[in-house]
């Protein structure tokens, strides 16, 4: 059987559509698993409409964000896969038996799907640009060869995967392997939260650390750990969801300078979340990492006086400054909580 896994808080108008494609899959040996922050819009109800035509249970979250309701959710899942499905991205019909088909061979642990962006009209979806991609990039930057051997070199293992986690603790993405993502399987450490699976056995006792808030490069985290016990992780294109465009997080009350800010500073703890427990991550690559985006960001705000850079700039100035606090007070009391900064963004 398998598990899907759907988080929601505030989109009851939305997570409709996805159940609904949830009725439609070509699989039909499933559960579904809809961790419920409560918060009025009549989502309970929606829930409810659907037990009739759907194996569907509902967990109610009292408390914390987005790996919070994922913890909650695993304590829950009965299936030898489990699905992650956005409430704001809609399956296609063979959705489920393209992910069940991803186990079929080899060590297979985690397996992350292609997201097509799409606006919700009176006539149903609309994909925004035919059927391009959110996560298979087409454009390749300048400097990406010269980013992969300096700042954006791969974890050891890592160099032909489509995104990676970088020696400086960055999620990157390689653009050599990008050209056939589109096309064909291609190993990745996952990708977005809005289409990916795992198998159960591969993560039996994980529980995310209760160190987020918009929850920026779980999924990374999540792929980097299935990856450490030696599973294989891949990104197929087969395997797609409809992604709603509508701007929102599953953090909805927060104002979008105070989201922007956050989501970088998530972003950018991955480094501090991973250093203790991964040796290949590189001091001496996170300062060089810091020094080219600090300079891109004066240069591009020199140059057009561009709001979102001075706040990427502030964005590397706090997490920095959380990270270190982080890694040495946990080395010396082990009791700090970055938790406590990052709630002064709410």
């Amino acid at each position: 059987m398998i598990s899907v896994l759907i988080p929601t808080y505030r989109r009851a108008h939305l997570l409709k559509h996805v159940l609904e494609g949830l009725t439609k899959q070509t699989f039909k040996g499933f559960e579904v698993i809809v961790v419920l922050k409560p918060s009025g819009d009549g989502t309970e109800s929606i829930v409810k409409k659907y037990e009739e035509r759907l194996n569907i249970k509902q967990v109610t979250q009292n408390q914390g964000f987005i790996v919070d309701a994922l913890n909650l959710g695993f304590q829950h899942v009965q299936g030898r896969i489990i699905v992650f499905l956005d409430d704001d991205a809609v399956p296609f019909p063979d959705f489920l038996q393209r992910h069940l088909e991803s186990y079929v061979q080899g060590n297979v642990g985690g397996v992350a799907g292609d997201v097509i962006p799409a606006n919700l009209t009176d006539k149903g979806l609309t994909p925004k640009n035919g059927e391009l991609s959110e996560i298979v990039l087409r454009d390749k930057p300048f400097l990406d060869r010269i980013g992969r051997k300096i700042w954006a070199k791969p974890l050891e293992g890592l160099e032909d995967y489509f995104v990676y986690i970088s020696k400086s603790g960055v999620v990157e993405y390689n653009y050599d392997v990008s050209r056939f993502a589109s096309q064909q399987v291609v190993r990745s450490i996952l990708g977005m939260g809005a289409n990916m699976s795992v198998l159960s056995k591969a993560i039996k006792d994980f529980r995310f650390p209760r160190l987020w808030i918009l929850g920026l490069a779980w999924e990374q985290f999540l792929g980097w750990y299935i990856w450490k016990k030696g599973y294989n992780v891949f990104f197929t294109p087969k395997a797609k969801v409809h992604h709603i465009a509508h701007g929102q997080t599953l953090t909805r009350h927060i104002r979008d300078a105070k989201k922007d800010m956050l989501r970088l500073i998530e972003n950018n703890l991955l480094f501090y979340r991973l250093y203790e427990t991964e040796p290949q991550l590189s001091k001496m690559h996170r300062v060089i990492w810091l020094v080219y985006v600090v300079l891109l960001s004066i240069k591009k705000i020199c140059k057009d006086k561009e709001l979102r850079r001075t706040t990427q700039l502030k964005s590397i100035f706090y997490s920095e400054i959380i990270g270190l606090k982080w890694l040495l007070s946990r080395r010396i009391c082990g009791k700090y909580n970055p938790l406590a900064d990052l709630e002064k963004f709410l």
